[in-house]
């Protein structure tokens, strides 16, 4: 009741009030991760799924992630020719088998082999003393079609005999499809080696019987959500917004 009461009061204020303004503000937000230590970022690979695909995920979150970092940051961004990481994932991958082919077994021991690498402190301390101890940017990637078709719930308003509307409840089938793109960042510090944050995002789009997304787009759209959240675990972010001011 003075829930109510109190919104009452307001209205009632409101309404007596000659005029009202909306005025544009920003609330600063600060980064999760003070990276003010580090003069560089390396943005060193990922880790993906061994399955067909037409995205070469590594290297092109990479890219969009050091245009990120240049464009949003003042710190020197690192941009060696290709992923430092793939070398070393290469490697345990010529242990495996033939490239390319993969049983069920082999898949499930890269994954293992990968996740030791990402918490090996050593290997981490190699690599920045070859890129001269930056903050280290690395991680495990997923990106995955799914067919989502089934029945959706469905309103319709028809007329009886007498021509009077009424409202029809029922359930029609829908062709869907929806990509999910999944993210583990891992920021490591070169000159120890060790993870000092690690940070998951998760994004699903979903597309209508008539829409033709390729999956290549998909990923950019699924990329766009996603980077405003990578941001703000090292860059501090402003979230905009009005305020409501009374005359």
């Amino acid at each position: 009741m003075r829930s109510v009461a109190v919104a009452l009061l307001g209205l009632v204020f409101i309404a007596g009030c000659s005029s009202f303004v909306e005025v544009p503000v920003e609330t600063p937000l600060q980064s999760k991760l003070d990276v003010s230590r580090f003069r560089r970022i390396l943005i060193a690979g990922f880790v993906v799924d061994l399955e067909d695909s037409d995205i070469d995920l590594s290297a092109e979150t990479s890219r969009l992630l050091q245009n990120q970092l240049r464009s949003n940051t003042r710190v020197q961004i690192i941009e060696p020719d290709r992923p430092p990481l793939q070398d070393a994932l290469e490697n345990i991958l010529a242990r495996l088998g033939e490239q390319g082919v993969y049983a069920s077994e082999e898949k499930e021991q890269f994954v293992l082999e990968a996740d030791r690498l990402l918490e090996d402190p050593l290997f981490w301390r190699k690599m920045g003393e070859e890129y001269q101890q930056p903050l280290i940017i690395t991680g495990k990637l997923g990106f995955s079609g799914q067919n989502r078709s089934g029945f959706q719930p469905e309103e319709r308003v028809m007329r009886d005999t007498a021509g009077s509307p009424r409202l029809v409840r029922g359930n029609r089938y829908m062709e869907r499809k929806g990509f999910t793109l999944s993210a583990d960042f891992y920021f490591i510090d070169s000159k120890t080696g060790e993870l000092i944050h690690k940070e998951r995002f998760t994004e699903e789009v979903l597309y209508g019987e008539r829409q033709k997304v390729s999956p290549l787009s998909s990923y950019f759209e699924l990329m766009d959500r996603l980077l405003p959240n990578f941001l703000g675990v090292i860059t501090p972010q402003r979230i905009r917004g009005t305020r409501v001011l009374l005359h």
